[in-house]
């Protein structure tokens, strides 16, 4: 007697079988790619100054020349009040900042500020109320952005 049915290829087999595990690999694997080669966003902040649950995070853009824009933002996540954040230069013996706000629990929009080669850069963080603490930063200490 013959048989009407031909036996489907092994070839075939293997494909249908092998398929939904190959797709699934294959993602799984650009997954863990992409999470390893893409450095996260939070990697290019670095910690000015921390107190009492709110942290003063800094980045650098390069200008040229040996000038940079600083970027300044407060992670205030962990404070359970409000705080002020800042960055700032000494220039010449003249004082400017650029200030972020956040209550406890948040965080805070992002400034910036611009900074030239010969002058000294440093961050603080401030009660609402005043006090606070701060100092001066090496600039090659500050990531890039």
């Amino acid at each position: 007697m013959i048989s009407r049915y031909r036996p489907a290829p092994a070839r075939s087999l293997l494909r249908s079988a092998l398929r939904p595990a190959l797709v699934g690999s294959a993602l799984t694997s650009l997954l863990a790619a992409g999470m390893v080669a893409a450095p996260s966003a939070e990697a290019a902040w670095t910690t000015g100054v921390a107190n009492d649950g709110g942290k003063v995070r800094v980045c650098k853009v390069p200008l040229g020349g040996g000038d940079l824009k600083v970027k300044v933002r407060l992670d205030n996540r962990r404070a359970k009040h409000g705080h002020v954040g800042y960055v700032y230069r000494l220039r010449g013996g003249k004082w400017t900042d650029a200030r972020v706000r956040a209550g406890g629990g948040e965080w805070s929009g992002t400034k910036s500020l611009r900074v030239n080669r010969g002058d000294a850069v440093g961050a603080g963080i401030d009660e609402i109320d005043g006090p606070g603490l701060g100092g001066t930063m090496a600039k090659s200490s500050i990531p890039r952005c």
